[in-house]
């Protein structure tokens, strides 16, 4: 996984429209450690964490061709 790529995917975009209802996913525990890290990380880049969530599972989907 090329981690400099993902801040590329990362720039914001348009607002897509909210495809939540249809495509969203259940809930991740993520743990009171990870989930301090990611919002840190996001809000000091101006990221949204479903952004971030959505674009390692596609990176990492890709990488493994599935």
């Amino acid at each position: 996984m090329d981690i400099n790529k993902i801040d590329e995917i990362l720039q914001p975009k348009d607002k897509p429209k909210a495809l939540t209802k249809i495509y969203g996913t259940m809930g991740i525990c993520l743990g009171e450690e990870l989930k301090k890290r990611l919002k840190t990380y996001c809000e000091k880049n101006d990221i949204k964490m479903s952004r971030l969530i959505k674009v390692l599972i596609k990176t990492y989907l890709d990488e493994k061709g599935v």
